[in-house]
């Protein structure tokens, strides 16, 4: 649900926090071989579990159907839809403008996958330097998780906005961000978090797999996000935004990289409807192009009809009930990873470490949908994760809160 309501994680936002301590003008967001499973499993101390193995339920969204309102271009190119006829109808995205860079940053993320997580061998110093580098790439991911927003939360108010930065980049001033961690999730948490256990990586200090698994984790966070905002941008700022969104969840490319990868292995369907959810904001800016008057200007959410106004909230929405489907499987496919190894006596470290970073960001959703098991789904989180029947009910929890995207 795109609510705008702050419940807020405490224990995991401090402890992120006590654990740490860039604008670009115009742009707006505009590999190596390896023997990793292609779903993005951890390499390394991890062994390949299915759910039909450790006797767990499966992905099951036979009861999943689309609702109503939503965009269905799979469906007879959206003729049987609300939605009027549009670019997108044939299922195939067409990009706004140029190639956005945020294809660069999922590539990016792929190479740190590569030297990092999916590593075929223990990753060295050299390893975690490296992947810093990709890190660090001029306009690349740094750039932009250090700015990063958590659209969920509430805006920050306007009275407190420096008059040195742009609107969409408040979240770059330390006194906000450490004001409002939730709003400006990644200069206060996934930032951090990454910048950490890098350094970690690089010290030798700490299980190397555990500063992988927290980096990754960090990670799919951010793109994760990315996709919701620039979505949003796409309406509010600038058009090209939508391309952005569309790279920030498939790379680029038609297959699918980043955290595409992770979601089309675990269930296609889930894949499916983000990409229609996308498809969805693609349509309605088509539906409102630039004036011919006016190259490239093109009307911005709050001067289009109410009519246009509502029918990007019900694209947004579609795609953000998606996104929260498909980052859910992405963490329900590392819980039964977790749980393979809690019953195979294999190193459970890792794989917690990716969970309490991944699964705590899961509770405000299932908390604003009134999910009854969203409680069960916090306690999960704040557990030790080595009861079996604790992380059972987590998933069972977890189905419950997310069943359909």
């Amino acid at each position: 649900m795109a609510l705008r309501s702050s419940v807020i994680l405490p224990l995991f936002t401090s402890a992120l926090l006590m654990g740490c301590a860039a604008n670009d003008p115009a742009d707006t967001d505009s590999g190596t071989d390896s023997d990793s499973d292609s779903d993005g499993t951890t390499a390394g101390p991890v062994e390949d579990y299915s759910c039909d193995d450790l006797m767990l339920p499966c992905v099951d969204e036979s009861a999943c159907g689309p609702k109503a309102s939503d965009y269905q271009p799979r469906t007879n190119m959206s003729a049987d839809d609300s939605w009027p006829a549009c670019v997108s109808d044939g299922g195939t995205y067409q990009l706004v403008s140029d190639p956005p860079g945020s294809i660069a940053r999922v590539m990016a993320f792929e190479e740190m996958a590569n030297l990092l997580w999916r590593n075929s061998s223990t990753p060295t110093a050299d390893d975690f330097t490296m992947a810093r580098t990709q890190y660090l790439i001029e306009q690349g991911l740094w750039s932009r998780a250090t700015r990063r927003e958590d659209l969920h939360y509430p805006e920050i108010p306007m009275s407190e906005w420096s008059d040195q930065v742009d609107a969409d980049k408040q979240c770059t001033i330390p006194e906000l961000w450490q004001k409002y961690p939730d709003r400006c999730v990644g200069p206060a948490l996934i930032d951090p978090t990454i910048d950490e256990n890098l350094q970690a990586g690089q010290d030798g200090n700490g299980d190397p797999w555990v500063n992988a698994a927290k980096v990754e984790a960090a990670l799919v966070w951010f793109l994760y996000l990315s996709v919701y905002k620039e979505a949003n941008t796409c309406a509010t700022v600038a058009a090209k935004d939508c391309d952005s969104a569309w790279a920030y969840y498939t790379g680029g490319n038609s297959d699918g990289l980043g955290i595409a990868t992770y979601i089309r292995a675990a269930s296609q369907n889930t894949h499916d409807r983000i990409m229609d959810g996308l498809l969805a904001v693609r349509c309605w800016r088509d539906l409102n192009p630039p004036d011919p008057n006016m190259d490239d200007m093109w009307p911005l959410l709050d001067a289009v009809p109410q009519d246009q106004f509502d029918l990007f909230q019900q694209g947004w929405e579609q795609l953000d009930n998606a996104l929260h489907r498909g980052y859910a499987v992405i963490v329900r496919e590392r819980l039964i990873d977790h749980i393979g190894r809690v019953q195979n006596g294999v190193d459970t470290a890792p794989s917690w470490a990716f969970l309490q970073i991944a699964g705590p960001i899961l509770n405000r959703e299932a908390t604003e949908r009134g999910a009854p098991e969203a409680g069960t789904l916090a306690a999960l989180w704040q557990s030790d994760g080595s009861d079996e029947a604790t992380l059972a009910a987590g998933l069972d929890a977890l189905d419950a809160a997310f069943p359909c995207p």
